[in-house]
């Protein structure tokens, strides 16, 4: 794995994070769509079946979880799963990890901006369409990307504020509705669904919780990496399970239909206490969103920088603000493809896409991390997972089966965006070896 050269004089980024940034960090990412989305869609495919989808979605993705602990704690560069793959695997094959990654958080960012327009849109209808809604889009672009761009910390900074509402907003939801709750709308009655409707509905969880990468993307700018990322990673994971958890059972045992609305927290709130509810639920699910969608706006530039460091996309990419110390045009030409996305095109169903773009780069992950177990001259972990090579083969075929089962219209897809992906690392390498190649400038005479 090659690395990028510096000089004293190249503006570089700078390790500012300290582990309780990255456990904010990873709250935005996965305290999402998971509270606020998932509990309708999966009951609409689950009904009485939702908590077990839940439980069984956590339960699948603890080896995962475990795996990326050990993977974390052996590196300390920016790129998290594009320098594991790099680290074990050919380099097409890390660059897809990055690329797909990289190109579902654009997706993510869409959903996620569109779902708050969902929720804007209950009190001011002129927002769902139109000029209203591209304002109301491009706006939230502007400002979340210039807080991206002023620096790390200052980024960390609105993350961390952003949890403690979000924390406050599920403990003040809970506290208020639990009281409310139907103990038999709780009651699993009816047989169980299909196979391939239950992977389905996991995978929609699995959307939701996807994301706890992003804390080992960001680790070129944490403080000790490898004794952090894995420490916040499963703190994190067991955290945002409980908030899921306390989520679905206000909805389900609340609600009559839970998958009536997109909105079941607002409706929940509004059938309980009225217009107020329904606007304190909404003004909560805003923070929740921007949250998540500041994460990702973290991590995603991110991404792109590690890639073109490695020489697999163009150089300018790499590109670090002398005054700010962040990847500036990675940051811009993410930020305008996420919200370009979440403008021009309804991407609340590409959920599930999003989610098959990275259960790709999990299960390659898996398998570098099992090719690392078998080589004496990998990086040492500072967190090692007994049987690690036992596990991540098995968690790399039991999430290719998810994927199998749960995303198989997404499939053909997924193969478009990872052609198009590789032929944009087909240009820069060739691009490269051209430079290379070609003679010097000659003296004069």
């Amino acid at each position: 794995m090659t690395t990028a050269v510096e000089t004293p004089q190249t503006p570089h980024l700078v390790r500012a994070l300290r582990r309780r940034d990255l456990v904010g960090l990873l709250l935005n990412a996965m305290m999402g769509a998971g509270m606020l989305a998932a509990p309708a869609k999966v009951f609409g495919l689950a009904g009485e079946w939702s908590f077990v989808v839940l439980a069984a979605s956590a339960l699948i993705l603890v080896p995962l979880i475990l795996c990326f602990a050990e993977l974390g704690s052996r590196f300390s560069a920016t790129g998290g799963p594009y320098i594991y793959a790099s680290e074990a695997l050919p380099p097409t094959v890390a660059f897809s990890v990055g690329w797909l990654l990289w190109i579902s958080q654009a997706l993510s960012v869409a959903t996620l901006s569109n779902l708050l327009v969902s929720y804007l849109a209950g009190f001011v209808p002129e927002v769902s369409a139109g000029w209203p809604r591209i304002a109301l889009i491009g706006g939230l672009g502007v400002v979340l990307s210039t807080i991206v761009l002023t620096g790390i910390r200052r980024s960390a900074g609105a993350s961390n504020t952003l949890v403690v509402l979000k924390v406050g907003f599920v403990l003040a939801f809970l506290v208020a509705c639990v009281a409310f709750v139907q103990p038999e709308r709780l009651a699993v009655v009816s047989a169980a669904p299909a196979p391939v409707t239950l992977a389905q509905a996991i995978l929609i969880y699995l959307f939701a919780y996807s994301g706890f990468e992003r804390g080992s993307v960001v680790a070129g700018e944490s403080r000790d990496p490898k004794r952090d990322v894995p420490l916040a990673l499963i703190g994190s994971v067991v955290a945002v399970t409980v908030a899921y958890a306390a989520v679905l059972l206000i909805c389900v045992g609340v609600l009559a239909t839970p998958s009536a609305t997109d909105r079941p927290l607002a409706e929940a709130g509004r059938q309980l206490f009225g217009p107020v509810g329904a606007l304190a639920v909404s003004l909560g699910a805003g923070a929740v969103i921007l949250g998540t969608i500041l994460g990702i706006l973290i991590s995603m530039p991110r991404m792109l920088l590690a890639i073109s460091e490695q020489g697999q996309l163009p150089a300018l990419l790499a590109r670090v603000h002398a005054r700010w110390h962040t990847p500036w045009i990675s940051i811009l030409v993410s930020s305008g493809l996420s919200f370009g996305f979440a403008i021009f095109s309804d991407v609340i169903g590409a959920l599930t896409f999003a989610t098959a773009t990275r259960l790709v780069a999990y299960i390659l992950c898996c398998i570098a991390l099992f090719r690392m177990t078998r080589r004496s001259d990998a990086p040492q972990p500072q967190f090692r997972l007994p049987g690690a090579q036992v596990i991540s083969l098995i968690t790399a075929a039991l999430f290719s089966c998810v994927l199998v089962l749960g995303a198989t219209r997404e499939l053909p897809p997924l193969l478009v965006v990872l052609a198009i992906g590789l032929g944009l690392f087909g240009v820069t390498r060739l691009a490269a070896r051209r430079r290379a190649s070609s003679p010097g400038p000659r003296n004069s005479p």
